[in-house]
């Protein structure tokens, strides 16, 4: 209960403090502002309470799911834009891993809800399935050009911290309250007091156990590119958790970052020129770089694979081969085949240029650069040594 008030509580602040208007410069009340927030917020908060009884009657009806077991579990993270998205659906092809469908991150974070809505699912597949084509339309519709950067569908593998939006504790709000300090230090994890640590990776690891518990037997396979500050703590918390972090050169990496974002702000009427969005990432990445290098060079015991972008455009194969042998997990023939079948140097039809963008290079070059060259230099890196 005091969880969910909260959560609550934090909720309604964002959202009023958002209606004064000319108190945040990069969340003016445009018209397009207003509209998401007084029509698509309540929505949204409606549906977080949905979520909120749904966990509840967890509790009542399903608690044995406290007692599952998170087992050697493969949590892919890293600097965003590098890659991830693209190994985590390649890893994924393999029956053996579950993931979060982005149905459940985002619709059934609950046991009960995944119950219910399982129900409605098969009726609907009875009568042609009527209403998942509808769904998937409103889907497409409204991810307009984000579909070329990120793949959008009802069942496709999604980032689960999208199970932590209940509780006010996923990263992506931000763009939608872009004023938050809550939101904003959940991309600096390791920087927040242990109480406030604690409490995030307990929900989040509640999370992970009610999906294991709708799909028993299975090994999980996460991917959240928010993460790379968490690494430490989800060691810490899920023994025998093993990681697969991805790297880009930071230029790139940034642009692509801030490039991407653009119909998220534009969606919620914030930061309409975008300069407050490339301030705070430009901070993020600076923290990203070198908190994912600290992990991974104190990696002694947990089990992590390093992947380079570069190395995995130019043999992507080859290189997924060598990081799951580098985190010790077997190759299934069934993965084995999917990578095969990757075509030669696989490009992404999202377009940037660094230029487009404020991004200053001397950040870059003396806060992301040193920790990006050090990575570079790992033991743990997997690379396609071939000419």
């Amino acid at each position: 209960m005091h969880l969910f008030l909260q959560s609550l509580a934090k909720h309604l602040r964002w959202w009023l403090a958002s209606l004064w208007p000319g108190a945040h410069p990069a969340a003016p009340l445009s018209l397009r502002r207003l509209i998401f927030l007084l029509l698509g917020y309540p929505l949204f908060l409606a549906l977080q309470l949905v979520h909120w009884l749904g966990f509840l009657i967890d509790e009542l009806l399903f608690s044995a799911y406290r007692k599952v077991e998170i087992a050697s579990p493969v949590f892919i993270v890293g600097i965003p834009r590098s890659g991830t998205t693209f190994l985590h659906r390649t890893l994924a092809s393999d029956s053996k891993f579950t993931f979060f469908a982005t149905w459940e991150a985002l619709l059934a974070p609950s046991i009960t809800e995944r119950k219910i809505i399982g129900a409605f699912a098969t009726v609907d597949r009875a009568i042609g399935a009527p209403i998942k084509r509808l769904i998937q339309y409103c889907i497409t519709k409204s991810s307009g050009d984000f579909d070329n950067i990120h793949e959008v569908g009802l069942a496709a593998p999604e980032e689960d911290y999208l199970a932590l939006l209940p509780v006010g504790a996923c990263f992506i709000m931000l763009l939608a309250f872009p004023f938050a300090k809550e939101l904003y230090s959940l991309a600096k994890l390791d920087e927040q007091s242990e109480a406030q640590r604690m409490r995030t990776i307990e929900f989040y690891k509640r999370c992970l156990q009610k999906h294991l518990y709708c799909h028993p037997g299975k090994q999980l396979l996460s991917k959240n590119a928010a993460f790379s500050s968490w690494c430490t703590e989800l060691a810490s918390a899920i023994p025998g958790a093993r990681f697969i972090v991805c790297i880009r050169e930071p230029e790139t990496a940034l642009s692509s970052q801030i490039s991407s974002l653009a119909p998220a702000r534009q969606g919620f009427g914030a930061d309409p020129d975008g300069s407050h969005t490339t301030k705070q990432f430009t901070e993020i990445y600076a923290h990203n770089y070198t908190a994912l290098s600290s992990f991974v060079a104190d990696s002694k015991t947990t089990p992590v694979a390093l992947i380079e972008q570069s190395d995995l455009r130019a043999d992507a194969a080859t290189v997924i081969r060598s990081a799951l042998q580098g985190i010790d997990l077997p190759l299934s023939e069934e993965l084995d085949e999917a990578l095969n079948r990757i075509p030669p140097n696989p490009s992404s039809k999202h377009q940037h240029k660094s230029s487009d963008f404020l991004i200053d290079p001397d950040v870059i070059e003396h806060s992301m650069q040193p920790a990006y060259v050090q990575m570079l230099n790992s033991p743990h890196r997997s690379q396609c040594l071939s000419p």
